[in-house]
């Protein structure tokens, strides 16, 4: 009997200890759901110039056509790029970063990893690159309708000074 009384003594004692475990349990566990990225999550997105790489390449190349001695440097920092290339990609950009070509990023703002890809790579980083979104804006007609009508449809058709379709 009088181990039944120590027993239950000692469960009355350690109730409020339990209990307090269990919630602050539960608090870490909210904490951690909260402020911690989940597995399998959104992966972080960073964007990278195909282009001004291309013309990086270009700009090293050109001394082939140039007679001076930097031809062995140009020929060394050509040699196997494209494998080294991919790792100062992974290097910079990060492991489990997702890496898109900056030409098709649509909409939103990602960090560019180009100049730094382009460093590490012994690289220029003074060439130009193209805006695709400048290109989208200028040469995109603003309305289909008239470009995409039936030809038998009364959608009207402006013409310009020579005779020939102008788009709206």
């Amino acid at each position: 009997m009088n181990e039944e009384l120590n027993t239950k003594e000692l469960a009355k004692l350690l109730a409020p200890f339990l209990a307090m475990t269990a919630l602050a349990a539960v608090l870490v566990m909210l904490v951690m759901l909260r402020f911690l990225p989940a597995a399998g999550g959104a992966p972080s997105v960073v964007s990278f110039d195909v282009i001004k790489y291309t013309n990086a390449q270009r700009a090293v190349a050109s001394t082939f056509v140039k007679p001076s001695a930097d031809i062995a440097k140009a020929n060394e920092l050509l040699l196997n790029l494209p494998e080294r290339t991919r790792s100062a990609i992974e290097e910079v950009a990060g492991h489990g970063t997702l890496v898109v070509v900056k030409q098709a990023v649509v909409q939103g703002q990602t960090d560019d990893i180009t100049d730094a890809v382009l460093k590490k790579l012994g690289l220029p980083t003074n060439v130009p690159t193209a805006d695709s979104t400048a290109a989208a804006l200028d040469f995109a007609p603003t309305s289909l309708s008239t470009v995409y009508a039936p030809r038998n449809s009364s959608a009207p058709v402006e013409t310009g000074a020579d005779g020939k379709q102008v788009l709206p």
